[in-house]
């Protein structure tokens, strides 16, 4: 619990510091153009995007507070931009559960980026590569966002905005959401990997 705290004060704290908000600012404007120019609208009430590893970027570099601003802050830029019908506040909120989400399983959480290569220079097999810690809980966060966030908050929004029953968008979403879902964490895993391993190269 007191790594919890710490890490809500932590991540509040990151409003004072102006290389964050700049930071942030590029990736809720980088979430903006891959939900506007990166995405697929099935349906009205289906979309298939990649935006969400903005978020995610944001949640592990600033924490679950600005995480969850940057959230509901990105949907709204994008509706403005791009909407696509009368806006509706419930997406927003998503929007903004989803980056606390993120921001609460990987702020501040220490992942391991191996060389491919050992020191003799013969080339690592993949299990040692891999941090599967850091994989399981890029598999919590991701599981958790589209059970709670994508199927149920986001199948209660279009009942409520298209005027059929909660059961009628269930079985789509959920199932659009179970296929996604295992694709998102691994790209969720290597996105996140590579923005440590950059961070590694940049104050080593």
């Amino acid at each position: 619990m007191s790594i919890l705290l710490r890490n809500f004060a932590f991540s509040a704290k990151e409003f004072k510091s102006i290389k964050s908000i700049v930071a942030a600012a590029l990736l809720i404007a980088l979430h903006t153009v891959l939900a506007v120019f990166v995405s697929i609208q099935v349906t009205p009430t289906l979309r298939i995007s990649v935006s969400f590893l903005a978020n995610c970027a944001i949640g592990y570099m600033f924490g679950p507070v600005m995480g969850f601003v940057c959230g509901g802050l990105g949907d709204l830029i994008q509706f403005v931009i791009k909407p696509t019908g009368a806006y509706f506040p419930g997406w927003t909120i998503s929007a903004a559960l989803a980056g606390f989400i993120y921001g609460l399983f990987f702020y501040g959480c220490n992942m391991k980026v191996a060389e491919k290569y050992d020191e003799q220079g013969q080339k690592k097999g993949i299990l040692r590569i891999i941090d599967f810690k850091f994989l399981l809980r890029c598999a919590a966060a991701l599981t958790i966002d589209t059970l709670l966030v994508n199927v149920l908050l986001g199948t209660y929004w279009c009942s409520i905005m298209y005027g059929k029953g909660f059961a009628f968008y269930l079985s789509i979403r959920f199932a659009k959401n179970m296929i996604q879902l295992p694709i998102n964490i691994i790209l969720t895993y290597y996105v996140l990997g590579f923005i440590k391993y950059i961070n590694n190269k940049i104050y080593e």
